[in-house]
């Protein structure tokens, strides 16, 4: 069995950005929970045999076939009540990442072990109040944009207990097609 998580990947420059945030935040408080994870926005995690992974991957795909590539900014810094510091998507961005993330479980229709309705990108997790003073003093303005161009499916990589990407599945923007109309005569 395997645990896999789905999330919004974001664009090498976001990816590098996030990564060099956490550095300086590490150079201030020491190590802390997230500091090792690339930049992503959870979306659901599973854990699933290869034969369930490959029919949710299949739901996940004929989703995506008809999802429209989309544009998002995240430009503040904010926090959770459970440590966790992050960067927050402007309110159109959120709004249509939170669709897209209250959908995709539906589309698994197999039980997932977390889903995430907040479309956030962490910086560090599980941070005392005096860390997450010392990260709000450091990061004041942040303004990261990048295009969401599909849903990537990533696999938890034991041994260094980071999650590596397995594969992106596209947004190809194709139109649904129409269900015919039935007519009786």
């Amino acid at each position: 069995m395997a645990k896999y998580s789905v999330v919004f990947h974001p664009s090498e420059t976001v990816i590098k950005a996030v990564k060099e945030l956490k550095e300086q935040l590490s150079s201030k408080i020491g190590w802390f929970p997230s500091k090792n994870s690339l930049a992503h926005i959870t979306i659901c995690e599973f854990d699933y045999e290869l034969a369930t992974y490959e029919n949710i991957k299949s739901r996940i795909t004929a989703y995506c076939r008809y999802q429209n590539r989309f544009d998002v900014t995240f430009n503040s810094f904010e926090n959770f009540t459970n440590g966790a510091f992050f960067i927050a998507p402007d309110i159109e961005s959120k709004i249509k990442m939170a669709e897209i993330m209250k959908e995709i479980p539906k589309q698994i229709q197999f039980p997932v072990s977390h889903k995430s309705s907040e479309p956030h990108i962490s910086i560090g997790r599980q941070l005392s109040k005096e860390q997450l003073k010392e990260a709000y003093n450091l990061f004041q303005k942040i303004h990261l944009n990048f295009t969401c161009e599909g849903i990537t499916i990533r696999v938890f990589n034991p041994e260094r207990k980071q999650y590596d990407v397995l594969e992106t599945i596209p947004f190809l923007s194709e139109m649904k097609p129409e269900k015919e109309q039935l007519t009786l005569f």
